[in-house]
């Protein structure tokens, strides 16, 4: 048999395959295309014109669907050849489109539904109905939405989270411990930090140089923590962190790892060097026998202990006394 007449074969039997469904798709929203097992467009609706900005009988004219639009999942290519070794009927969300002839950084978002068509004799693959839906505009929408709720909970100077999003976090996930079993809660540590003389730090180098100070704290903070730990700027030069699954001591080790990292950074603004340390007071939270509110008065109360004995270090009140971990005294 003959290319010529196996390849009109082929085109019969998938206009066959697609005839069963050929007065359901007349009513479907979403734009659709029928690809044979070389890639070429099949059939195609007015809507698909319309996702890639093409005329209609351009589109049927295509050599293959790669020629009109190209998709990726997970930064990977999805062409006609990926699509076709699907062997059963399924939906990708959040896949890629980019569209001939556009700049590379202009893209679909899309989401594509796939059924294969197969030979019911000889099982050969004929190739697949593809139905593509355009959720561009909603994901777009849906990223504005999420870019101000996170402006909404986020400092602007330090990028850090709120106070506000702190006294909603904690209490919600020391509620969420008080309801299980006592063999299944984890450790919920805090740390309070305060930078060390810090009005004298604006006082002396004026305040962009504070607010320089400030920047390069959170960053160092969100270096120094695990990504599951909650950091905010709480007010003025003072920064609380939430650590998930901390212990007493896993916490206290983690502080004094920060409070050594400002310490031993080089700030320099304006070609003027800011030394700058920071104290830090540590607090597990004791489930169901106390409040939230009650381990960060006895973090405040470690902070201020470290302040008083010296500043640049870490105390940590145990529920009954305060520890002083590490000093590095600066001076008064």
């Amino acid at each position: 048999m003959s290319e010529a007449v196996k390849s009109l074969d082929n085109l019969e039997s998938i206009t066959t395959e697609f005839a069963r469904f050929e007065h359901f798709v007349k009513v479907l929203l979403d734009a659709y295309v029928v690809i044979d097992a070389q890639g070429r467009v099949i059939k195609a609706n007015q809507m698909l014109a319309q996702v890639t900005g093409q005329k209609l009988r351009q589109v049927l004219k295509a050599e293959s669907l790669d020629s009109i639009i190209t998709f990726s999942l997970d930064g990977k290519p999805l062409g006609f050849k990926e699509l076709l070794e699907y062997d059963s009927p399924i939906r990708i969300d959040e896949v890629r489109g980019h569209l001939a002839g556009k700049p590379e950084n202009e893209t679909l978002n899309l989401i594509l539904g796939i059924y294969p068509f197969v030979q019911q004799s000889t099982g050969q693959k004929l190739g697949f109905f593809l139905l593509l839906r355009d959720v561009t505009a909603e994901t777009n929408l849906q990223d504005q939405y999420k870019d101000k709720a996170i402006q909404s909970i986020t400092d602007p100077l330090t990028t850090l989270f709120t106070r506000a999003y702190f006294e909603e976090y904690l209490p919600s996930q020391v509620s969420r411990m008080e309801t299980l079993p006592e063999n299944e809660r984890y450790h919920i540590s805090v740390v309070m930090c305060d930078i060390d003389f810090f009005k004298k730090i604006n006082d002396k180098y004026g305040h962009q140089a504070g607010d320089y100070v400030l920047k390069n704290v959170s960053r160092i903070m969100k270096q120094t923590f695990r990504k599951t730990d909650v950091c905010c700027r709480y007010g003025g030069e003072e920064f609380l962190v939430i650590l998930p699954a901390a212990s007493f001591e896993n916490a206290a080790i983690a502080a004094n790892k920060l409070r050594q990292a400002v310490q031993d950074e080089v700030m320099i603004f304006e070609e003027q060097h800011i030394p700058v340390t920071l104290s830090c007071g540590v607090a597990t939270i004791q489930i169901g026998k106390e409040t939230y509110s009650e381990a960060m008065a006895r973090a405040d109360a470690a902070l201020y202990d470290s302040k008083h004995q010296g500043r640049n270090m870490v105390s940590l009140h145990d529920g009954a006394k305060i520890i002083n971990t590490a000093r590095t005294p600066t001076g008064s």
